[in-house]
C-alpha cells in the first residue's frame, strides 16, 4: 500500500508540470500574437521614415541654403527640428497614400504594387503575411452583424461565423419556388479571416456566440490563442 503512494505523486507532479508547462506555452503564444503586429508597424514605419528623411532633409537644408536663411548651420536644427519635419513628411506621405486608395486609380495602383512587392522572394513572405494580418485587424468591423457558431464540418464540432445578413429569402430558378428565414454566415479561415465561404443556414440553426467582431477577428487571427477576457477559464 505504501509502494503506491510514490507513484500517484509522481503521476500528479507530472501532470502539474504538463499543465504549467501549457499554460506558460499559450500566455507567450498569446502574447507574441498581440506584439507581432505592433512590432512589424514600428518596423514598416521606421524603415518609411528613414526613407522619407532621407530624402526629405537634404532637400529641405537645400532649400534653406537657397534663401539664406541662418538655421541651416544651426546645429540644433539639423540634429531636432529636421528630424521632425522628416516624421511629418511620413505621417503626410501615408494620409496622401489613403487618399490616393479612396478612388479607382488608386485602388489598382495599390493592386499592382502588392502584385510587384509579392513577386520579390526575400520581401514575398514578410510583406504578405504583415499585408494579411494588418488587414484583418483594420478590417471594418460594421461590415458583420455579429459572431456566430454554426455546426460545422461535422454534428458536435462548431465553426465561428459572422452574419452578412439576416432574414434572406433564397429564389430558385423557378420563380415559383422560395425559401425563407435563412441566415447568410460568412466562415472565415484561420489565421486569414479576408478568405472564406459563404453558407446559407436556417435561422434555427445558427447559435449566437458573446464577443464583438472585433473580438471573433481576433480570435480568429491567432488561431483560438487570444479571445475574449471572459471566454477564459478560470
Amino acid at each position: 500500500m505504501v509502494s503506491g503512494r510514490p507513484g500517484v505523486a509522481l503521476v500528479r507532479t507530472g501532470r502539474d508540470t504538463r499543465t504549467l508547462l501549457g499554460n506558460l506555452r499559450g500566455h507567450f503564444l498569446t502574447g507574441l500574437v498581440i506584439i507581432l503586429p505592433l512590432v512589424i508597424t514600428v518596423w514598416m514605419l521606421g524603415i518609411l521614415f528613414g526613407i522619407v528623411h532621407g530624402v526629405s532633409t537634404p532637400f529641405i537644408l537645400r532649400i534653406l541654403r537657397l534663401l539664406g536663411l541662418s538655421l541651416v548651420d544651426d546645429a540644433g536644427f539639423t540634429t531636432y527640428l529636421a528630424p521632425l519635419i522628416g516624421v511629418a513628411a511620413t505621417l503626410l506621405l501615408i494620409l496622401l497614400v489613403g487618399l490616393l486608395t479612396t478612388n479607382f486609380l488608386g485602388r489598382r495602383i495599390v493592386r499592382e504594387f502588392d502584385r510587384l512587392m509579392l513577386r520579390i522572394p526575400l520581401i514575398k513572405p514578410i510583406y504578405g503575411a504583415a499585408r494579411q494580418l494588418l488587414d484583418a485587424l483594420n478590417r471594418k468591423t460594421d461590415t458583420f452583424q455579429r459572431v456566430v457558431a454554426v455546426e460545422y464540418p461535422r454534428a458536435g464540432v462548431f465553426t465561428i461565423g459572422f452574419v452578412a445578413r439576416d432574414d434572406t429569402t433564397l429564389r430558385c430558378s423557378d420563380e415559383r419556388i422560395s425559401m425563407t428565414g435563412y441566415t447568410l454566415v460568412f466562415l472565415p479561415t484561420t489565421p486569414n479571416p479576408t478568405s472564406g465561404w459563404l453558407a446559407a443556414l436556417p435561422e434555427r440553426e445558427v447559435v449566437p456566440l458573446d464577443m464583438t467582431v472585433e473580438e471573433g477577428i481576433k480570435t480568429i487571427v491567432s488561431g483560438g490563442l487570444v479571445v475574449p477576457p471572459r471566454w477564459e477559464r478560470k
